[in-house]
């Protein structure tokens, strides 16, 4: 029993690998615009971005999909498209078809990523349910980074080759099919229709500074996808040396980035909803220092910060689980998940049609620009604090009253 208990969360958290990957080739933009002198260098930032689209759609489009063919089938189905889609750019030179590849990765990527918690939920419980999506959190964002230091050495010998790393989803296959057995899709149907009869509440119940953490995470990944997709042309522009570390300066920056967000329990007991307030400060001077770093040491020293910033991610879905109704849950998170992808895509196009009305469109004014969006996230957070706490005054004095009323009651009787 213990044996297959671990094979199961072997199968399980293995789906998570590669789940945030779909910008592991994007030290390779610098190369690819040169190649693609043809078309616009939105046009090829866009490669790293166009899986965010489609991985959206397809977010949305899972649980259809699950109905009809289950859970097992869903997983397999999506892992296949991803690593059909993740290596085609590696065999041709045609736009087109890259573009394609790229939107293939992200609807294979958005058909497993709710199921990489859901199935969890179906066969875990208690403490061990909350470990396993902490491990399936730092499985991600390691994954990640391992993925970008691979395409960064794979880099080496040709943008085509940076794309082979995507190959690492034969493995992943292999393990999900080795720990998930057959049969495990019914019981998780039984798990699935019990909590969908147990769920209440609806949209209506949400809470309006829920549904502001949604939008101020919009804005974040509109910034934040700007530190992949115009870090390689930033340091051209500055003329850094040795600016073939820009893939191991990701890669780290990744990585202590994820270790710094399994810290996000113990900062929020210190900080409690200013915390959104201070990582975003915390990112903010760390993609303006980008743009003035003087060397490639101290770019990675800023790019370290920024990347601190992915402690918002579970603070905003930990207000989600927090202050939304039961039922509701899981459709708000999809919702949540949709919008986070979908300002990804729309990066590119965001940050540039603002430098045009600021009549600066270089790579270096959109990591300024992307710092201005995280400003923006910081005035935000201050007020949901406020708000936040002036709900928690508000409820407290109500309670009280509460408490209080029944022995002014019995106070009146025994004087009447």
């Amino acid at each position: 029993m213990a044996k297959s208990q671990a094979r199961l969360k072997i199968g399980i958290l293995s789906i998570a690998v590669m789940m945030q990957a779909a910008s592991a080739i994007s030290a390779a933009v610098p190369d690819m615009v040169e190649t693609f002198s043809d078309h616009s260098t939105t046009s090829v930032q866009a490669l790293v971005t166009i899986p965010s689209f489609s991985v959206m759609l397809f977010i949305l489009l899972s649980s259809a999909i699950v109905k009809l063919i289950g859970k097992r089938n869903t997983v397999l189905l999506g892992l296949a498209l991803s690593l059909v889609g993740g290596v085609i750019p590696a065999f041709t030179e045609n736009f087109v078809i890259i573009e394609i590849g790229r939107f293939l990765f992200g609807a294979g990527t958005g058909m497993y990523t709710p199921l990489a918690v859901s199935l969890i939920g179906d066969f875990f419980t208690g403490d061990e349910q909350r470990n396993l999506v902490g491990y399936r959190s730092a499985i991600s964002a390691f994954g990640s980074s391992l993925a970008t230091f691979g395409a960064g050495l794979l880099l080496t010998l040709g943008w085509h080759q940076s794309y082979l790393v995507y190959g690492v989803l034969v493995a992943v296959i292999a393990l999900f099919v080795w720990g998930y057995p057959k049969d495990a899709d019914k019981k998780a149907e039984q798990e699935a229709e019990a909590a969908k009869a147990a769920g209440k509440g609806g949209l209506r119940g949400v809470s309006p500074i829920v549904w502001f953490g949604i939008l101020m995470l919009f804005v974040y990944f509109n910034g934040m996808m700007v530190t992949y997709t115009s870090s390689g042309l930033a340091i051209k522009q500055m003329n850094l040396a040795n600016q073939g570390m820009l893939s191991t300066s990701l890669a780290v920056a990744g990585f202590l980035g994820a270790l710094v967000t399994m810290t996000y329990g113990r900062v929020f007991r210190v900080l409690g909803h200013f915390t959104p307030v201070v990582v975003m400060t915390i990112g903010a001077i760390g993609m303006f220092g980008m743009t003035v770093a003087g060397n490639m040491w101290v770019f990675t020293i800023f790019l370290i910060m920024t990347c601190s910033t992915s402690m918002l991610i579970p603070y905003v879905y930990g207000a989600i689980l927090d202050d939304v109704p039961a039922g509701a849950k899981n459709l708000v998170i999809s919702i949540a998940m949709a919008v986070n992808n979908c300002a990804s895509f729309l990066s590119p196009y965001t940050v540039s049609f603002l430098g045009k009305i600021i009549g600066h469109t270089d790579s270096i004014s959109s990591m300024r620009i992307a710092a201005c969006l995280f400003i923006i996230d910081i005035a935000v957070f201050v007020v949901l604090a406020f708000a936040r706490k002036k709900q928690q005054i508000a409820s407290a004095a109500k309670n009280a009253e509460q408490a209080v009323a029944p022995a002014a009651e019995q106070v009146k009787a025994v004087a009447a």
